[in-house]
């Protein structure tokens, strides 16, 4: 049978095309043009801000060091002028009216300081400095006038440097204002811009990008519904047309994998149905195989009691007086013999070749067995199984898979059309390989489990009664056993346990999970 087919090449030559098309070229350039102008941008706004900031930082920093050297200026001009004071105040408290000279030395050291320092703003404070020094050193320790200009001039000259150092302090103040109006404005400017872009890449660039992000997301739900172009962008056409493309080959595809799939599952179904038909068949086989069973053991058993009688109407018959008693005699004897050659035959049929063992997984026998019967048994029952990992065995595997289909179906027949459920479990035990399937059906009848396994008890219409029959005698070739039982919460448990022969490459600690 053919199947639609898909050229597996096509979306490859599809999407070669794509990556060559020049529209898509001039949309990557636009979408890396414009990230590339909104972070250049925003990253020279703000590095000319950061810029700004820390050279009015550099000036205020240059410009207080000064300041706090000509405070500094300014104290020793006050502390002199103080002096100078104080000095006037000593003489017109002094009775001879002569001041010491001793108590000069440290403000004319104060004063040559301060005439020889460049931290004063008007530059006639040195001179003024230097006219008090000079009456300083005139005075003879009586002129009061003396005394009096050099405080005056020490006076002015503070003044002076007072009113210029308040004037600096202004400007400075007035530059750290304007040069903040300037860092505030470029940060505004900055925010608008960077606003400006933002608003214009997503209008341009991301709420169509959302929009496929979220149309991607309903194309991995099997929607493949396409986009709008009508109000597209022409930069994002490409993008969107692409899309609904590849839409479009999606939800052709995804129609040929139905098909394909249906396809397949018919073929499927239709080979499961023939390989079900075989296997019925093969346990048709089986049956017969332990009628044979079950004759050859009635014909081993008969065939010698028939022997001693033909031995005995041999005998009978050269006693015998009469014609006709005689023939009656040779009648019987006839009649003996061909019921003892065909016993011959049945065991001379009975007489089969032992099946090879082989390396076998309980578990993907299992699988395989689940699989296989699920299409045969009711929608209503279904069948689960669990194993040891690695459950690896030498078995015969034909009859194997022959004795577990037979009680699968078995238990399924038994719980006929309500729902049910069958469980097979697999697990080794020291040396034994135990297999149990369990069903929910009405379970073994009590004379059942009392009697054991005997042919030919089936309650089932049209049935042999020879399945189990075949299992015991499986498990009797392989000197194992069968063990019948009901479950507590009602139904069947069939126990199969087999002796444990090891399959080569297994490791025998590793039989348990």
């Amino acid at each position: 049978m053919t199947h639609p087919s898909v050229n597996d090449k096509g979306p490859a030559r599809n999407l070669t095309k794509q990556q060559d098309n020049p529209q898509m070229h001039g949309l990557q350039f636009f979408l890396t043009r414009s990230v590339w102008m909104l972070s250049a941008t925003a990253l020279t706004l703000l590095v000319f801000s950061l810029g700004l900031l820390v050279y009015s930082a550099w000036r205020h920093v240059e410009r207080i060091e000064p300041l706090q050297q000509h405070l500094r200026y300014l104290k020793t001009v006050e502390i002199a002028e103080g002096e100078v004071r104080a000095q006037v105040i000593n003489l017109l408290a002094s009775e001879d009216e002569v001041l010491d000279f001793g108590s000069f030395e440290a403000l004319h050291g104060q004063l040559n300081a301060l005439r020889a320092s460049k931290n004063h703003l008007v530059e006639s404070t040195p001179g003024v400095i230097d006219h008090a020094l000079k009456q300083l050193v005139q005075f003879d320790g009586k002129s009061r006038h003396l005394l009096d200009g050099a405080s005056h001039s020490l006076r002015g000259a503070l003044n002076q440097e007072l009113a210029a150092h308040e004037s600096l302090t202004n400007t400075i103040e007035a530059q750290a204002q304007r040069r903040l109006r300037i860092a505030i404005g470029l940060a505004l400017g900055l925010l608008m811009v960077s606003v400006l872009l933002w608003a214009m890449v997503r209008r341009r660039i991301l709420t169509p990008l959302q929009t496929l992000a979220g149309q991607m997301t309903l194309l991995a739900r099997h929607d493949y519904s396409e986009l709008p172009v009508e109000r597209t962008d022409p930069l994002l056409f490409p993008m969107i047309e692409n899309y609904n493309h590849m839409a479009r080959r999606l939800r052709r595809l995804e129609q040929l994998q139905q098909q394909r799939q249906k396809t397949l599952t018919d073929e499927v179904r239709s080979a499961t149905h023939m390989l079900l038909q075989q296997q019925g068949r093969l346990a048709q086989t089986e049956r017969l195989g332990a009628v044979g069973e079950i004759a050859a053991e009635i014909a081993h058993e008969l065939r010698n009691p028939l022997t001693s009688i033909q031995m005995a109407l041999e005998n009978l018959r050269y006693d015998v007086q009469g014609a006709e008693l005689a023939q009656r005699v040779d009648l019987i004897t006839d009649e003996v013999k061909r019921i003892t050659q065909q016993l011959n035959q049945l065991l001379d049929q009975a007489r089969q070749r032992p099946e090879v063992l082989v390396r076998v997984d309980i578990g993907a026998e299992l699988d395989n067995l689940v699989a296989l019967t699920s299409y045969q048994l009711p929608q209503q029952v279904s069948v689960r199984y669990e194993t040891d990992k690695q459950l690896t065995c030498l078995l015969p595997r034909s009859r194997l898979r022959q004795v577990l289909l037979n009680l699968i179906l078995n238990a399924g027949q038994a719980i006929g059309e309500k729902a049910g459920e069958i469980a097979l479990q697999a697990w080794r035990e020291d040396d034994r390989l135990n297999i149990t399937v369990t069903d929910t059906g009405p379970g073994f009848p009590p004379e059942m489990l009392k009697a054991g396994v005997r042919p030919f008890p089936s309650r089932r219409a049209g049935g042999t009664g020879l399945g189990l029959v075949m299992v015991r005698r499986f498990s009797g070739d392989l000197g194992g056993e069968l063990l019948l039982s009901n479950c507590d919460a009602g139904g069947a448990r069939v126990t199969l346990s087999l002796p444990w022969k090891q399959a080569d490459g297994q490791d025998p600690a590793d039989h348990r999970r």
